[in-house]
């Protein structure tokens, strides 16, 4: 599986903004593969091994500044990602939207940073929607933490609470398949 460096540079972002101070210390944790890849410019548009990328980097944001709780590390880097993304013209589009229109341009979008990936809404109802995410290797659950941040993140936006986000992984052999179901106020 391969993520878009934009979502990448995300993970770098996250811990240079929130752990300054201990930024080179992360960097240094890291092993070889990864080291390399976030030691050198990061281009939005170019792909990069998910779990070198951002799997891996993740679990050392988790061992470093979360007590080993990676689940957390990747929702708050998710969550982050999210303010991030939806600032100013896109913060006004998604406060006067719906948050299932939101949510049904968030899969759409979603589906354009993971290669391969098939990523969908199986279901969209008043105050809920469940995402459906496939294609993805049984080693990058913790993913799914990060985009269930994300989402959640961007419901605050739409002025919107989660009262719920739910992740259900299902593996078979190697292959992941989640559902991300989101209830809100």
């Amino acid at each position: 599986m391969e993520i878009k460096g934009s979502a990448v540079k995300a993970t770098l972002d996250f811990v240079k903004d929130k752990y300054g101070t201990r930024y080179s210390e992360w960097v240094k944790s890291l092993p070889e593969k990864s080291k390399n890849i976030i030691e050198q410019p990061i281009y939005a548009t170019s792909w990069y091994s998910l779990t070198d990328s951002v799997i891996v980097p993740t679990q050392k944001v988790a061992d470093l500044f979360y007590a080993g709780n990676s689940a957390k590390a990747a929702s708050e880097i998710g969550r982050y990602s999210a303010d991030v993304a939806l600032k100013g013209v896109y913060k006004i589009f998604v406060r006067v939207s719906s948050p299932q229109f939101v949510l049904s341009r968030a899969s759409s979008i979603f589906s354009t940073y993971y290669q391969p990936s098939d990523i969908k809404i199986i279901e969209s109802v008043d105050k809920k929607a469940v995402l459906q995410l496939s294609k993805f290797h049984s080693n990058d659950k913790l993913i799914m933490n990060r985009i269930a941040g994300w989402i959640e993140k961007t419901l605050e936006i739409t002025l919107k609470s989660a009262l719920k986000v739910d992740i259900e992984n299902h593996v078979e052999g190697a292959n992941l398949t989640s559902k991300i179901t989101v209830i809100w106020n």
